[in-house]
Order: C-alpha cells, then sequence, then structure tokens
C-alpha cells in the first residue's frame, strides 16, 4: 500500500513537472524580453541599425551582428542599446541601460556576455583588413619611441 501511494505521489510530480517548468519558462520568456517583443518593432530597429552599419563597414559584418542580436537579445530596447554600443554611441547605450532594474540589467549584461562570444566566434573574421602601407613606406611608428 505504501509503495502504490509513493508511486502515485511520483506519477503525479512526473506529470506535473513539465506543466510547471513550461509556465515558468514562458515567465522567464516574459522577463527577458519585455511584456511581449514585437516583431514589427525588432525589424525596425534591425533595419535602422542595416542603414547605420552598412555605411561604415561590410553587409556581411552587419547581418552577423543582426542574426547574433536575433539569438540572444529579445527585447527591443534591449536590442536598440546593443546596437548602439556596436555603434559606438557608448554614452547614449549607458544611459538608456541606466533606466533598467537591477534585475533586468544583471540579465542584459549575461546576454552581452553571450552575444560578445558570439561576435567573436562568428563576426570578428568577417571585419575589414587595416589597409597594408603602400611598397616601400613602413607603417606609421608609435609615437614617444
Amino acid at each position: 500500500m505504501r509503495s502504490v501511494r509513493m508511486l502515485v505521489a511520483a506519477a503525479l510530480v512526473a506529470a506535473a513537472a513539465p506543466a510547471f517548468a513550461q509556465g515558468k519558462a514562458t515567465d522567464s520568456a516574459k522577463d527577458d524580453q519585455g511584456a511581449t517583443a514585437d516583431p514589427a518593432q525588432q525589424r525596425a530597429i534591425d533595419e535602422s541599425y542595416r542603414g547605420r552599419c552598412e555605411a561604415k563597414v561590410p553587409r556581411e559584418l552587419c547581418s552577423c551582428v543582426i542574426a547574433v542580436a536575433d539569438s540572444q537579445i529579445g527585447d527591443p530596447t534591449e536590442r536598440q542599446i546593443f546596437y548602439d554600443f556596436m555603434m559606438g554611441d557608448v554614452e547614449k547605450a549607458k544611459a538608456a541601460r541606466g533606466a533598467f532594474a537591477p534585475e533586468k540589467n544583471m540579465r542584459f549584461n549575461l546576454a552581452l556576455q553571450k552575444a560578445d562570444v558570439m561576435l567573436g566566434d562568428q563576426c570578428d573574421k568577417l571585419k575589414p583588413k587595416a589597409p597594408e602601407a603602400p611598397e616601400g613606406q613602413s607603417p606609421a611608428a608609435p609615437s614617444g619611441r
């Protein structure tokens, strides 16, 4: 009798675990991406970044950065901050990030760390090479030596 109760209890726990985990995952996704991530808003942010980016570097590099953002940063506000950092608008990005609650800032920091690793693994190889000095000229020597 006792073993039957334990089996029933184990079956109930096993049956409830996926439903509980699904609910927690949904809540976590909402927390990470705000109330709801609007795909149209994300596309607009991506396209704005793409326009600014492609004016400076190759299209492939910009597409790689957007792919990293797609995989790591779902919240439109966080995505805009990520792109501001990428474009060198550090003060603007820091100001926007300063409005985050500490918990959101911590989650965003983790996403930025993951994105940074992915950028190094996937996108650095797409960066344009620095132009080489013409033949007969040496590259500029560092000052003070």
